[in-house]
């Protein structure tokens, strides 16, 4: 499992996404906006953890 210090929150989704899954008033703008700090975060931990491929794993 993987510990992100970002987070993502999700308002009333017919509110937030429309149809399209496009970004809608507010509430989509926010997502837009912390969605994107969110990636940047889980792609360093993808990054991280490739790196650890072949290495010995913790002994906890």
């Amino acid at each position: 499992m993987v510990v992100i210090s970002s987070t993502v929150n999700v308002g009333p989704i017919g509110k937030t996404l429309d149809a399209q899954g496009q970004p809608i008033d507010e509430a989509g703008k926010f997502l837009e906006k912390s969605f994107a700090r969110f990636a940047d975060d889980l792609a360093w931990w993808m990054e991280a953890a490739g790196l650890q491929k072949g290495r010995k794993a913790p002994p906890f």
